[in-house]
């Protein structure tokens, strides 16, 4: 799982909320989160910007404990 998911989470944000924060489909959101979707480098730049972090933080496998 990525740390896309945790901080996510965390944050208490939905896929719709952050689908409407990047305008990205909460269905590629989910698979990105998943690791079955791989994330086009601009969606990787509009996720970021959306969690004001890095992409290394947010896309850098975690344990699954959510």
């Amino acid at each position: 799982m990525l740390a896309l998911r945790t901080e996510r989470i965390k944050r208490g944000w939905s896929l719709v909320a952050l689908c409407q924060r990047t305008g990205i489909a909460p269905g590629d959101l989910s698979g990105i989160e998943r690791g079955v979707r791989q994330a086009f480098p601009g969606w990787k730049k509009r996720i970021a910007q959306a969690f004001k972090m890095s992409e290394a933080d947010l896309f850098q496998t975690v344990d699954d404990d959510v």
